[in-house]
């Protein structure tokens, strides 16, 4: 199977998803036989003139063949670069150990948050959450629980929260919080913060004062 990681527009759409895996157990096929296995698709002809446009697709003799980029080396690879990649691959599993560092900023006070992901951003980061929002992607099952709290927040505003909240550490071991705040509750689900009580909190992350740095 073909896996895409980091899709752009085209390679998000669901039937360029089904169309590769299909040319990838089926070579050399015409458009009738495509049109048959995908009968209920619409627009085929157009969705696939733009496959072939975009080089995913070579048409040679009103036959087609997947032509896709297949990840062959893990060398100067790049997060949040596009991958087409055989999940059969040994290659595949090399690619689920490998670990980036992120830095999330923001304007309201400078603080930065420091937390290592995975390549296909599947990991509970904020930096994943606000990627995956931003480019439309689909979010893992533990970024879904934080979606269903802070929904499509604008990363900027849910920001300015958590990070004049986290500030607050920097002087107090427990911090309280008397009235329900969404976006501690939040931090508690990234396990960035642990309640001690109804209205205290502790930090489980470590703070570099002199950088106003935050890491998870």
């Amino acid at each position: 199977m073909i896996e895409v990681i980091n899709p752009g527009k085209i390679e998000r759409q669901p039937f360029f998803q089904k169309l590769i895996n299909y040319l990838w157990t089926h070579d050399d096929v015409t458009l009738r036989q495509i049109k048959k296995a995908f009968e209920d698709e619409v627009k085929i002809d157009r969705a696939i003139e733009d496959y072939v446009q975009a080089g995913y697709v070579v048409r040679k003799d009103k036959r087609y063949t997947l032509n896709l980029p297949l990840l062959t080396s893990l060398d100067g690879l790049e997060l949040d670069s596009l991958v087409f990649i055989d999940t059969e691959s040994p290659i595949y599993n090399r690619l689920l150990t490998l670990t980036f560092e992120t830095t999330l900023g923001n304007q309201t006070n400078g603080l930065l948050i420091e937390e290592s992901t995975d390549f296909a951003r599947h990991k509970l980061t904020l930096s994943n959450y606000f990627y995956k929002l931003r480019h439309s992607q689909k979010l893992s099952e533990e970024q879904t629980e934080l979606y269903d709290l802070l929904g499509d927040v604008n990363q900027e505003y849910a920001l300015k929260y958590m990070t004049t909240f986290l500030l607050k550490f920097g002087s107090k071991d427990v911090v309280k919080q008397k009235r329900p705040d969404i976006f501690v509750e939040a931090l508690v689900i990234m396990g960035y913060i642990r309640p001690v009580d109804e209205t205290s909190y502790t930090l489980d992350m470590t703070f570099n004062p002199d950088e106003l740095r935050f890491k998870a």
